[in-house]
């Protein structure tokens, strides 16, 4: 499974707090029955842009690996919880949204493994409710099967999701790549 909160509205305080940061890395992955392979590491960070500071840490666990980068100045912080094991997304992400007193949090739970191929749906319908975007043509709805209206929203491309605009091979919507380079129906 791999869990990503986009959070906001999070405490200042908390947000840059170097040493509250390594002890959640460090005790997180037991929270969550994962396996701490190494001590955290846990930097301060400073941009170009003065509110771009922040604090970034990491914690490899035998599963994978778990990151968070926090944006104080702007209340906001970024999560992966990467896991080639599977794991409540509900009961991590309240951890997190404590840890950091969030007000808004925004999530994502794909699937994660080669078992799954390219085309899967969406995670079992007790994680459902914890998913806030879609991959397109990748992940699927519960109900993609059974349900017209949610077969008829996820196959219509010009409704507006979370990833509207996105494209998985590196381009961006109206055929401009990121590289600068014209992209027309998928030829260069």
């Amino acid at each position: 499974m791999h869990l990503v909160i986009e959070g906001r509205g999070g405490d200042w305080h908390k947000l840059q707090d170097l040493p509250a940061l390594y002890e959640l890395l460090d005790t997180l992955p037991g929270r969550i029955n994962m396996t701490k392979i190494m001590p955290p590491i846990v930097t301060r960070y400073v941009g170009v842009t003065p509110a771009d500071w922040g604090i970034s840490g990491f914690v490899m666990i035998a599963e994978s690996h778990i990151s968070v980068h926090t944006f104080p100045e702007k209340g906001e912080v970024a999560i992966d919880v990467f896991s080639c094991k599977e794991f409540d997304p509900a009961k991590t992400c309240g951890l997190l949204q404590e840890a950091f007193g969030l007000t808004e949090v925004e999530t994502c739970v794909l699937r994660r493994g080669l078992e799954y191929g390219v085309e899967t749906t969406m995670l079992p319908t007790r994680f459902a409710h914890e998913v806030t975007a879609q991959t397109p043509n990748i992940t699927k709805p519960d109900d993609y099967e059974t349900n017209p209206e949610a077969k008829a929203r996820y196959d219509n491309p010009f409704i507006e999701t979370a990833l509207s605009g996105y494209n998985p091979n590196g381009y961006e919507a109206e055929a401009v790549a990121k590289n600068g380079q014209a992209v027309l129906n998928g030829t260069h």
